[in-house]
């Protein structure tokens, strides 16, 4: 008995998320002289194929011209977002992608910082596995759910590399050309791409560049992604910080801190309370409405069990309470 075909729509999805994993595959090996244009080809054609399948099996045509040709992989996600299946972000994250990928298939790829393919391959693949997850949930359960990827290097973010290759377009061709295919993605409408002549037009004349590029508003608009390997010696816990930075400067930082809890963080709340002679029940109170519980200057919380956690405060936290109480003599947390 002949076996039954797949129906196209699955046959699609099915090639969709082997190319996503080889396309992590292809960034995450050891050596590969091929890189960055490797996982952009890949990624690009991952996410050409998910958005057929969907279109496919929403009985959309995906074909064009007389000879029968499916449509590109820019096509297929602007119909994706025309039927609003993804939002503007991720839209423009993938677009992106195949722009570069574009670059990489005809020519030669332009230098690429570390970041932006970082920022383009961790939100690609999300967006891809949020988009498999919600229109086709019973085939997103043998997707892998995490990769090992490790770094070495001190990275910024997307945002700024992405700046200080603007700032540069003017004297680095190399810059230019980066600028342009990301500007491009970013703006295709579809219909066609901007010529590298048209993004320049952009800013020609001007003294500011980034102001005039869709590139500002994607960046203002999108959370960044940094990878930060920490390493916690014994007895240390490993504290992530996310701080926000200027409305300027939209590169955020991400400051490891290594604490010594019985040393940083000397104090029960009980010990708090003796220390300025109020109540463990009126302390406990105060140090939640003056926002020091949870703050990393004042407060850390230690797992004791699956349900309970040890508070532990810092001189700092003394300190602070004291002065608010000289300040504020009728303050009550109640």
């Amino acid at each position: 008995m002949a076996q039954r075909r797949r129906r196209e729509y699955l046959q699609l999805l099915d090639a969709a998320k082997a190319a996503a994993e080889m396309s992590v595959d292809c960034f995450n090996r050891v050596r590969n002289p091929y890189r960055n244009e490797s996982t952009l080809i890949l990624m690009a054609n991952a996410w050409e194929l998910l958005a057929k399948a969907v279109l496919v099996q929403a009985k959309v045509s995906i074909r064009r011209g007389n000879r029968n040709e499916t449509i590109g992989g820019e096509h297929a996600v602007m119909r994706l977002r025309q039927r609003q299946v993804l939002e503007s972000g991720p839209t423009e994250t993938v677009q992106q992608v195949i722009s570069l990928r574009h670059a990489a298939t005809h020519h030669v790829l332009p230098p690429v910082p570390e970041e932006v393919m970082h920022h383009l391959l961790f939100y690609a693949a999300k967006f891809f596995r949020q988009t498999v997850e919600r229109q086709f949930p019973t085939h997103a359960k043998d997707m892998p759910g995490n990769f090992l990827s490790i770094s070495f290097s001190d990275m910024t973010t997307y945002a700024d590399k992405v700046q200080k290759a603007v700032s540069r377009v003017r004297r680095s061709p190399s810059d230019r050309q980066l600028v342009w295919l990301l500007e491009r993605g970013i703006a295709f409408d579809g219909s066609a791409y901007l010529t590298e002549k048209q993004v320049e037009a952009k800013y020609r004349g001007k003294k500011h560049v980034m102001p005039y590029l869709q590139l500002n508003e994607f960046i203002r608009s999108s959370d960044m992604v940094r990878v930060v390997p920490v390493e916690a010696p014994k007895n240390f816990t490993a504290d992530v910080t996310l701080r926000r930075g200027s409305a300027r400067d939209a590169s955020l930082p991400v400051v490891v801190h290594k604490t010594e809890v019985e040393t940083d963080y000397p104090f029960l709340t009980k010990e708090v309370a003796e220390r300025i002679g109020r109540s463990l029940h009126w302390t406990a109170m105060a140090l939640k409405d003056l926002d020091m519980k949870g703050d990393g200057r004042y407060h850390q919380a230690i797992r004791a069990s699956s349900s309970s956690s040890i508070q532990r405060y810092s001189e700092a936290a003394v300190q602070r309470l004291r002065a608010h109480l000289q300040d504020n003599p009728r303050y009550t947390p109640f």
